[in-house]
């Protein structure tokens, strides 16, 4: 048999070894130079005879590969299992779009409205016909907006607890998450989000108090900085939950958003996380980096999550079938990332449970793989990136030139992201001689 070397090895020198991180399987590993010109030689085969334990290793590692392997292939296989698998659905419900603030930077609009019971009676018959596919093994239920606690005694409240009563009676696990500004939350809904499973929660916070309160304000103008702060450490305190605080920063703001560091109580500290993300709009101007922030909150015992390299083999929820974003008037979407009072709906929920789907837009979601494209397929960074989301390719035009594909492509930022995890693993090992 022949062999080769696996095309998707990022590789990075260093004074006396090489770094290789193994795209395809997500392995890191250091080895001494010597070693890895034998990895260069024309004739890998002879390694087998000549090297038999470090040939074994490279072959376990998945460095070296029969000649006959495709590599794209195994991506395909791989990325249609994780789109179409069944045994898990993720199912967002929009109570309202309205939203009791009014931040700058929000690409929806708010339009008056709840879920009435109708809408609710088709949700519950909806995930009835999930139950009776008999293949649903785990639901994981987002509560997104609009502010969905706006309506929590009128719709989220009851909903989700005919819902957990429903999947605790079919024996099918179940995880609830809600994305929400913080300002409702108070003791006695506390109660009720353990009694629903409430349990992951994401609160947006812009900066310090001064720089918050200009632009998270409510209707009336009021800051809504220290309520939300009061309510996060209301949260750690009364329930059992992950907290992930969302940093919304700006080139203007991220000077003073360490501040907000001495405001959690040391049981908060231990239950939240922080999201560092920059404005869209400021982006486009200029990205700038939260890392010096990052470091300081780590030093303070608070938990950053870094972005990591995309090892699910697909590129975002919205890409998986078994996915759906349930509106509020019962149009159904597939992105959150949108505004959904113009945005044109990707299908409608009927009373009876049923989505119908718009079939034009579907079958371009998933007729194909986001990466299928020339541009993708021949890119080094395909295993950890898979391509831009389906909602990208949905709009992108049939006819393009690179120049237009390149604005979706986010290979800049993904270099950035395996580099660093390839240092974090160079700064563990280099003392330790841990190598190949």
């Amino acid at each position: 048999m022949k062999y080769k070397l696996n095309k998707y090895l990022y590789i990075v020198p260093k004074k006396d070894i090489m770094l290789i991180y193994n795209l395809l399987n997500d392995k890191i590993f250091a080895l001494e130079k010597e070693k890895y010109f034998l990895l260069k030689q024309d004739d890998l085969l002879s390694l087998e005879t000549t090297h038999p334990i470090f040939f074994s290793a490279m072959n376990k590692l998945g460095v070296i590969v029969p000649e006959n392997f495709n590599e794209i292939n195994q991506i395909k296989m791989i990325n249609r299992q994780a789109i179409f698998g069944n045994e898990e659905y993720r199912l967002t419900i929009n109570p309202t779009l309205e939203c009791n603030f009014n931040c700058w930077y929000c690409y929806e609009e708010h339009p008056i409205g709840k879920m009435n019971r109708d809408v609710m009676d088709a949700v519950i018959n909806h995930l009835k016909m999930k139950l009776e596919e008999r293949s649903l093994r785990h639901l994981s239920l987002d509560w997104f907006g609009g502010e969905p606690l706006l309506y929590f005694e009128e719709v989220m409240h009851p909903l989700a607890k005919e819902i957990k009563k429903m999947m605790e009676e079919n024996r099918v696990t179940f995880t609830s998450t809600i994305t929400t500004n913080g300002y409702l939350i108070n003791k006695e809904r506390i109660d009720k989000f353990r009694e629903i499973g409430l349990t992951d929660f994401q609160i947006t916070l812009d900066g310090n108090e001064k720089i918050h309160d200009k632009i998270r304000f409510d209707k009336n103008r009021a800051g809504t900085f220290k309520t939300i702060i009061n309510n996060i450490n209301l949260l750690a305190e009364y329930l059992d939950a992950n907290i992930a605080i969302r940093i919304n920063y700006t080139e203007k703001t991220l000077s003073v958003i360490n501040e907000i560091i001495e405001l959690f109580s040391e049981k908060t500290k231990s239950k939240i996380f922080m999201l560092f993300q920059q404005v869209w709009q400021d982006s486009m101007k200029k990205n700038i980096s939260a890392e010096k922030n990052k470091k300081e909150f780590e030093s303070h015992g608070i938990k950053v999550r870094n972005y990591e390299p995309n090892t699910k083999y697909y590129t975002c929820y919205a890409d998986r079938l078994h996915q759906a974003i349930i509106n509020f008037d019962g149009k159904v979407f597939k992105c959150t990332a949108r505004d959904f009072n113009s945005a044109t709906p990707d299908g409608q929920l009927f009373a009876n449970g049923e989505i119908q789907w718009n079939i034009p837009a579907i079958t371009k979601r998933f007729g194909a793989a986001t990466f299928e494209n020339e541009y993708c397929i021949k890119c080094d960074l395909l295993p950890v990136c898979m391509g831009p989301c389906s909602q990208k390719m949905v709009e992108y035009p049939e006819q393009s030139d690179e120049q237009y594909f390149r604005k979706v492509c986010l290979q800049g930022g993904i270099k950035e992201i395996i580099e660093r995890k390839i240092e974090m693993h160079y700064e563990t090992i280099k003392n330790q001689a841990s190598y190949v």
